[in-house]
């Protein structure tokens, strides 16, 4: 390991050991090959105890079917949550009820004083927040569409880990592990886990097999 790959491997660990929430977005056009290393790589995140989302809008590869169940895919990325907050701090309230008509939901707070200041009723959007971003086969973010323009705001504000193998990679991540040398995304993703605190597991070591053993198929298939 040379001494700028060893610089990678360290900024790596620290930004997962720091981070809360991690997505992991496999590139759609590069297939079985980019959805399996994300899946080996989602799987090993996972067992850090970390909150790991595997966010993936299109149709799973066939061969890759198995390989994890769809209700861990976050395919939904076009709606959020609306949270409400209200500090009742030093006032006697002490029962809430909500009540749901025509659509409307109305939250009863009581007992309040008449002059409750109601600017301490606050209303949030709560979107997906990552910590850190691992794309995975992604040449440039534009790439990945319409799931990069519902989450530019997330792109923005995260730390993003780009993972691929072609030269052609735009080397847009905070950190970028572009390994040319490698047949499959499967291979980077397997060479370079140790050095990020990760160790496969079964479920990770069969995603990665799967994706190593599709491009030999298709290579040997030609």
């Amino acid at each position: 390991m040379n001494g700028n790959e060893k610089n990678n491997s360290e900024k790596i660990m620290e930004l997962i050991e720091n981070a809360r929430t991690i997505a992991v977005i496999p590139s759609k056009v590069a297939g079985a090959d980019a959805f399996s290393a994300a899946v080996g790589l989602y799987n090993m995140l996972l067992a850090t105890g970390k909150d790991v989302s595997l966010v993936y809008t299109g149709k799973v590869p066939e061969v890759a079917e198995h390989l994890v169940k769809k209700e861990e895919i976050t395919a939904n990325i076009f709606t959020r949550e609306l949270l409400v907050s209200i500090d009742y701090s030093n006032t006697p309230a002490a029962k809430v009820h909500y009540s749901t008509d025509n659509d409307i939901l109305t939250l009863k707070l009581s007992p309040v004083p008449k002059d409750f200041d109601r600017s301490r009723v606050k209303t949030f959007i709560k979107g997906m927040e990552f910590d850190v971003i691992f794309t995975v086969g992604v040449q440039e973010l534009a790439d990945l569409g319409q799931t990069y323009r519902e989450l530019e705001e997330e792109f923005r504000a995260a730390k993003i880990i780009n993972v691929d193998n072609t030269d052609r990679n735009r080397r847009y991540g905070a950190v970028n592990i572009i390994d040319t040398s490698a047949e499959n995304l499967s291979m980077v993703v397997f060479r370079n886990c140790p050095t990020w605190g990760l160790q496969p597991d079964t479920k990770s070591a069969k995603a990665l097999l799967t994706g190593m053993t599709y491009r030999e198929v298709k290579v040997d298939s030609r």
